[in-house]
């Protein structure tokens, strides 16, 4: 389960977020980023799940898959964490902390989806929306 502190549930922040129009898809879920504003302190990012009535129309069926997907971001989350204490170089690296806030929209493939797969869906949306939006991208169209 994520802290308090990193969970979004203002109504004016996901609307910010969604109004940013920075977002990477996969086939489970679409991932929006809000970059964060550069003099305010790096912490970890507010995340949220949203499964809406379109991937299914039992509330149950929609609250597993947002506990799956809160699970493996939890657990990616946590190896993103050691990953960036030992400073291992790498082109893949994410960094979590230049975000804001994450918003993940479940989409109606991710109930039929295995464990693991949602784990690389996570991951690979994490990487592109670090090459895409990421604050190297910005450093490097300086001359």
């Amino acid at each position: 389960m994520l802290p308090d502190a990193e969970r979004l549930r203002k109504a004016g922040l996901f609307q910010r977020v969604y109004t940013a129009r920075k977002s990477v898809a996969s086939d489970v879920c679409v991932l929006y980023v809000l970059p964060r504003q550069p003099k305010s302190s790096p912490r970890m990012p507010l995340a949220a799940f949203v499964a809406g009535k379109k991937v299914h129309n039992k509330a149950c069926k929609r609250n597993k898959a947002k506990r799956r997907f809160r699970e493996a971001y939890r657990l990616l989350r946590a190896a993103i964490r050691a990953a960036s204490s030992q400073e291992v170089p790498s082109d893949d690296k994410v960094n979590l902390r230049q975000w804001y806030a994450l918003v993940w929209v479940i989409q109606d493939k991710a109930l039929g989806a295995e464990f693991k797969d949602i784990m690389s869906s996570i991951q690979s949306c994490l990487q592109r929306a670090n090459q895409k939006f990421g604050a190297r991208r910005a450093s490097s169209k300086e001359p």
